[in-house]
């Protein structure tokens, strides 16, 4: 049987469109594995801006539904099976929109703090990432995601320091601290679960990826992998 989809012209539209692709995977129109259509497509197949269909991917990949791969599309990542997962999403897009939010802040922010680093990059600076570094990829063959979070965090500030702008620094800790957020930390908890370790093995090397750029003291390549890591997932 045909799935179609169907415009909306009323509030809530993020919500709308996260409801009708979840409606499309669970009716078989798209499996496990299989690649979405692009923001523009969804776009024009549900009549509302991308930036819409941008939030309901979001909330649909912190909801653990979909994966999206730098450079290839968004992937359904598994059926949504449970029968509450609508309620998650709504959790996630109406009732706390908190986490969306502060991905998008960060992602803008870091972009530019990692370049400003790239430019003032130190020894000091690249032992303490080199060990952090290290440190995660310890934390991810051991499934140990918490840990991983932790470093995983530090590892951000870090960049913060190597800017060597006390502003910049204690902007990207107020943003870690909204990241202890309950509904943020019950998401991430999700984004990370044990059996994804080759998951966070990516991360990590996605993480060498801004190191080597921080390095080669290139700001335009550190940005680009900076905005490539929060494509990844947010």
């Amino acid at each position: 049987m045909a799935f179609e989809f169907k415009k909306l012209e009323e509030q809530k539209k993020p919500l709308y469109v996260a409801n009708q692709l979840m409606d499309a995977i669970r009716s078989g129109k798209f499996e496990a594995g299989d690649k979405l259509p692009t923001e523009d497509e969804l776009s024009n197949m549900t009549g509302v801006s991308r930036a819409s269909v941008r939030e309901a991917l979001a909330a649909l990949r912190l909801g653990g539904v979909i994966r999206t791969k730098v450079g290839t599309g968004t992937y359904v990542e598994e059926i949504p099976a449970e029968e509450n997962i609508k309620e998650k999403i709504v959790n996630i897009l109406v009732d706390n929109p908190k986490p969306l939010e502060l991905q998008e802040a960060r992602a803008a922010f870091e972009s530019g703090a990692v370049e400003i680093a790239a430019d003032k990059f130190s020894e000091g600076g690249e032992r303490e990432m080199e060990e952090t570094l290290g440190e995660m990829e310890e934390a991810a063959r051991d499934d140990d995601y918490q840990e991983f979070l932790n470093l995983h965090k530090e590892f951000h500030l870090e960049i913060g320091k190597a800017t060597q702008n006390e502003v910049i620094e204690d902007t990207l800790r107020n943003l870690q601290g909204i990241m202890n957020d309950k509904m943020w930390r019950k998401l991430e908890k999700k984004h990370y679960l044990p059996d994804k370790r080759n998951y966070l093995l990516e991360s990590v090397e996605i993480h060498r990826g801004i190191f080597a750029a921080l390095q080669a003291g290139d700001p335009e390549l550190a940005r680009k992998k900076m905005t490539d890591h929060f494509s990844r997932y947010s």
